[in-house]
């Protein structure tokens, strides 16, 4: 292909990217031909007239020289009028969000973007340096530690980004801890953590990537690792632990920090499925204390539960009012993580007697006045709430408006304390029976380690 053809190729190729679509395909056959007809077209030019001395008059303009097309036979571009996808791409624009927020919410998905490129495998370094060695240069890179059987030291990035790693692959190299805490891994990254058959501790405390799916790749990953730490991960659920199952040598699993629904349980249930492991940092006591509260809930004629399993109160005027939910009841907030809604107080008062108004608010965990108020935050209930409360109940009083009780602030509301049920049910003879039987596992461990000793 000749030079001139090349830039000419370049040139479109530019020229057509800076509309953001894809380029318009062209095989290289059309290319050549159009180069070659550009050359003609420009030797004609050249040749227009022949002067007796042997030199040649070419036109002031060569569009004089071309022939004459009607104007219905013109292209845009021969009229001299705007390309239609530039009159397309400016109309699209007129109604793209420009707003601040919008462009930093468009940044932060475009260096997901880029992250998910980066966390590729990739296959020539995986070749030259090995599984441990390139799974190691990739989690040091990134922030991570690493340590490797037989060696004491921990191998990660100084304060002026350097680490020192062998660059090219070592035999019987093999890693044994790895601690990504604090990272931006994801689920792309596991990827390069492929066939590290003897890694035995992995750390991914607070990575805000790290969800269900990472859970279910890690299980399908690292059958045997021993140790994983999952504390402060917020996206990950229920759902996601139970792809830990297929891990039978896990001996311990720590889930600080994390408050999502059914936690205990599905903490019993991997206790139950892996003999080995043992879970940290979830609060059983609380859990059953919890799931209680559900079943009692649940248990009121008043509640109603549809087919994903939230429940809704039901007053007297067959208004539904939110209890108990599946999903995260975290209102919308901006990339800052803080609400949209500041001041947004509700006036529908649920129609119920002010007893079970009470008690059915204490079985949800206050989600019922949480949500019939609507706290300032969305979601948190703080002191604002409690002075918007106070100052209109202060207003009513002047006015000789009588306050309902439900939207009295919590000092001037009448205390109310949730009585235990009448009787035992299956759910607290099942808490006390675990309870007795991890308190008598305790026992016989502290005997054996005095027998050791």
């Amino acid at each position: 292909m000749q030079p001139a053809l090349v830039r000419q190729i370049s040139t479109s190729s530019k020229c057509s990217g800076w509309v953001h679509k894809w380029p318009k395909f062209k095989r290289w056959q059309e290319l050549e031909k159009e180069y070659v007809e550009h050359v003609k077209d420009k030797q004609k030019q050249q040749n227009f007239i022949k002067l007796p001395t042997g030199m040649y008059i070419t036109p002031e303009r060569p569009d004089d020289l071309a022939p004459k097309k009607n104007v219905a036979d013109m292209t845009r571009r021969e009229t001299g009028a705007l390309p239609m996808e530039l009159l397309t791409w400016h109309t699209q624009m007129r109604y793209v969000d420009h707003s601040i927020d919008n462009i930093r919410r468009y940044r932060r998905y475009r260096n997901f973007q880029h992250m998910q490129y980066d966390q590729r495998v990739i296959a020539e370094r995986l070749l030259f340096l090995g599984p441990d060695l390139a799974a190691a240069h990739f989690l040091v890179h990134r922030g991570a530690a690493v340590k490797f059987i037989g060696d004491d030291n921990w191998y990660k990035k100084d304060k002026f980004n350097r680490y020192s790693l062998p660059g090219r692959k070592v035999e019987n190299l093999f890693i044994e801890a790895i601690d990504a805490s604090g990272t931006q891994i994801m689920f792309e990254g596991l990827e390069n953590l492929q066939d590290l058959s003897k890694l035995r501790l992995l750390r991914l405390a607070n990575c805000e990537y790290i969800d269900d799916w990472c859970l279910g790749r890690i299980g399908g990953l690292m059958p045997n690792l021993e140790m994983l730490d999952l504390s402060g991960c917020q996206r990950i659920s229920a759902k996601g632990l139970m792809g830990l199952k297929m891990m039978k040598d896990l001996k311990y699993l720590r889930l600080e920090g994390l408050a999502f629904r059914d936690l205990g349980k599905a903490a019993l249930l991997l206790e139950e499925t892996l003999p080995k492991v043992k879970v940290i940092g979830v609060d059983f006591e609380e859990e059953f204390k919890i799931l209680e509260h559900e079943n009692r809930l649940l248990e009121n004629p008043n509640v109603v539960q549809d087919a994903r399993g939230n429940a809704f109160l039901e007053d007297e005027n067959s208004r539904l009012f939110l209890v108990m939910s599946t999903s995260s009841d975290k209102a919308v907030t901006d990339d800052n993580d803080n609400p949209i809604m500041t001041s947004t107080v509700r006036r529908e008062i649920p129609k119920i007697d002010d007893a079970e108004f009470e008690k059915i608010n204490a079985l949800s965990g206050g989600k019922l006045r949480h949500l019939l108020v609507g706290s300032p935050s969305g979601y948190e209930w703080n002191e604002t709430t409690e002075k918007i409360l106070e100052h209109e109940a202060l207003l009513n009083s002047r006015d000789n408006i009588k306050t309902d009780p439900k939207m009295l602030p919590a000092s001037k509301r009448p205390k109310f304390q949730l009585s235990e049920p009448p009787e035992k049910s299956k759910l607290e003879e099942a808490k006390n029976r675990f309870f007795a039987e991890f308190s008598q596992d305790q026992e016989e461990n502290l005997k054996l380690l005095k027998r050791v000793n």
